[in-house]
């Protein structure tokens, strides 16, 4: 097949920080952006497709200009809109990939070198699937050589299939809840919220109250409170209880906040391992496999995130939690391993500039993938995480098949693999690879307050007190919706849904960290750039350690919430380290928000928990 390419679901539309002076009225400040041409045909910058040599960068963490201007409480982080408009996944055609079963091309390893080469492939990476015993080699061919080059291996001995390779695919019954001291978790009492705006009069203190523990936008004396409405929203405080003595169920498992001997994969952009929120031992692996438009690959122990997704997935998932600092993650104290797969990006890839399509720095091509996930694979994952999807399958059938192959061996590993279903909207189905058979897909769901949101006018549905939650309609979905059915087309989990990137209300974003050293085209340009100051609610300072983060929104974020949630199960029962068992008990225990587009529902990892640790009076 031809190498196909990922985009990341969800990426920037455009990076604006929101700021007003002390007592004055709102403003914008609009970052400078200095657009990067397309490139031309055949020709790249082989630095662009390079694997970082260190964790280090030349970017530095800077101080938004809300930090200087005093950001309103509420408004504490950059907002990156979501890039709705559908991608295309064309595979390479240079790229072929030749399938052999395993014994042939151990055994004939020569003979099959040779034959590649007459017929005008060259060998550029193999993949070895013991699993499923198969092994394939990814050739590169000269431009307008494939079909032949295809024809004349598809009838040698060994030969299972071969075809275009090199798609690209662009960027989820305790007495007493548990909060972790993870401030944006916890909640903000009334003297921290006059602390952040002196203005802020009718707000309500949110700390320790749920259901959201945040509040969202009322007018410009209640502008809201900052939090993670999103963890609330799958009861995460309730599941971390079960870790707490004397919590009311009889039932006491330190590691229902999370084990650090359960690992997520995260595959993406990279991370920023010197995020505080990322550091300390969090990655226990990293790895990063990154190819050029001709299919040469660059390899490394590092993963630098120029771009910023990988790091915000990967804190959604698993960031450092109870750490009295910034946020707390979906799977509490599990590890995390980082993969980077994507290009160094330039001003193209920011969402909505539609050079970005045709952009290869702007996304990740299928072998690459491939080789992450075997990685993973073979370094212990248990959870395999992924953010980014184009392109669709044929009968659960991946379109690529490197990616597939890699996928199956991962799920014939017993590894549970979770994915994002796109933002293409909810006409569209799944993009691979979650459109793949046994893979976890993800839908995005979001709240509605009243406030105009990115599918309901103003007073359309919900209200400030009382919000309602529902499927976001940029999200995808597949066509069979059964409430608590394994047998769904998948799950939805938070993943916001903003009116637009100037869109102040907290509860129609996803907050949470973003890198610390982004992409700059030049000194002045920010269009990567997130917020680095203090937590909220001295967002106007910058003292060490900052905590940069962002507002955004997508099913890219609503994947890792899934993927943190099976690792927190994991980490009380290894019995559902099973990619079936697993998604039964994440459909059967969904909670049904009464959607025709939920899926099996969305996530609630609370009652999943409490079947996990076998409470017999589960909520």
């Amino acid at each position: 097949m031809i190498a196909f390419r990922r985009s990341a679901a969800v990426a920037v539309l455009t990076s604006l920080t929101l700021a007003s002076c002390g007592g004055g009225g709102g403003g914008s400040s609009t970052p400078h952006v200095n657009p990067t041409p397309t490139p031309t045909p055949g020709q790249f910058n082989q630095a662009d497709y390079t694997c970082p040599t260190s964790d280090t960068s030349s970017a530095v963490a800077r101080t938004s200009s809300s930090a200087a201007s005093g950001a309103r409480s509420g408004i504490d982080a950059v907002r990156r809109g979501l890039a709705r408009p559908s991608k295309t996944s064309q595979a390479s055609p240079n790229l072929i990939a030749v399938t052999y079963n395993r014994a042939i091309a151990s055994s004939s390893a020569s003979a099959i070198a040779t034959r590649e080469s007459a017929a005008g492939g060259t060998l550029t990476r193999m993949l070895d699937f013991p699993r499923t015993g198969v092994t394939i080699h990814v050739l590169s061919v000269a431009p307008g050589k494939a079909t032949s080059t295809m024809a004349a291996l598809r009838t040698q001995t060994g030969v299972k299939s071969v075809g275009l390779t090199g798609y690209r695919r662009h960027a989820l019954t305790v007495s007493a809840p548990y909060w972790t001291n993870d401030p944006y978790f916890a909640g903000f009492n009334s003297a921290q919220i006059l602390t952040a705006d002196s203005l802020d009069t009718g707000d309500p203190a949110t700390y320790h109250v749920e259901p959201y523990a945040e509040d969202p936008y009322v007018s410009a004396n209640q502008p809201g409170v900052p939090g993670q409405w999103d963890m609330h929203a799958t009861k995460l405080e309730w599941a971390f209880a079960y870790s707490q003595a004397s919590n009311g169920s009889g039932i006491t498992n330190a590691a229902a906040t999370g084990s650090a001997s359960v690992k997520i994969a995260m595959i993406d952009t990279g991370q920023d391992t010197t995020h505080p929120e990322l550091s300390g031992g969090k990655i226990v692996r990293q790895a990063c496999f990154i190819s050029n438009p001709d299919g040469s690959q660059s390899t490394s122990l590092f993963t630098t995130d120029p771009d910023g997704h990988g790091t915000n997935t990967a804190g959604i998932a698993g960031e450092n939690t109870g750490n009295g600092h910034g946020f707390a993650g979906a799977g509490g104290n599990i590890s995390l391993m980082g993969y980077r797969v994507f290009p160094t990006p330039d001003d193209n890839c920011t969402p909505g500039n539609p050079a970005g399509d045709s952009d290869d720095q702007c996304s990740a091509t299928t072998p690459d993938i491939a080789s992450a996930i075997s990685d993973a694979v073979t370094n212990g994952a248990n959870v395999i995480s992924m953010s980014f999807g184009g392109g669709g399958c044929n009968a659960g059938v991946d379109p690529d098949p490197v990616e597939g192959a890699a996928i199956t061996e991962a799920l014939n590993h017993d590894v549970v693999v979770v994915a994002a279903a796109g933002n293409d909207g909810i006409g569209t189905a799944p993009e691979a690879p979650a459109c793949d058979a046994g893979v976890i897909a993800v839908g995005a769901s979001a709240l509605a307050d009243g406030n105009a949101d990115g599918t309901h006018a103003q007073n359309a549905l919900g209200t400030p007190t009382a919000p309602v939650e529902y499927v976001a309609s940029y999200s995808n979905v597949g066509g069979l919706q059964m409430p608590g059915s394994a047998s769904a087309w998948g799950i939805v989990a938070p993943g916001g849904d903003a009116a637009s990137d100037m869109d102040n209300d907290n509860l129609h974003w996803i907050e949470n960290i973003w890198t610390s050293t982004p992409f700059m085209a030049t000194a002045g340009d920010s269009s990567f750039e997130g917020e680095c100051t203090d937590d909220y609610p001295y967002s106007t300072a910058a003292l060490a350690p900052v905590d940069c983060r962002t507002l955004i929104e997508g099913t890219s974020m609503a994947t890792p919430h899934v993927a943190g949630a099976a690792a927190l199960i994991l980490s009380v029962n290894a019995s559902y380290q099973s990619p079936t068992l697993m998604k039964q008990l994440l459909c059967t225990t969904a909670d049904n928000i009464s959607d025709p587009s939920q899926g099996c529902g969305r996530l609630n990892v609370y009652r999943a928990m409490a079947h996990a640790v076998g409470d017999t009076n589960p909520p």
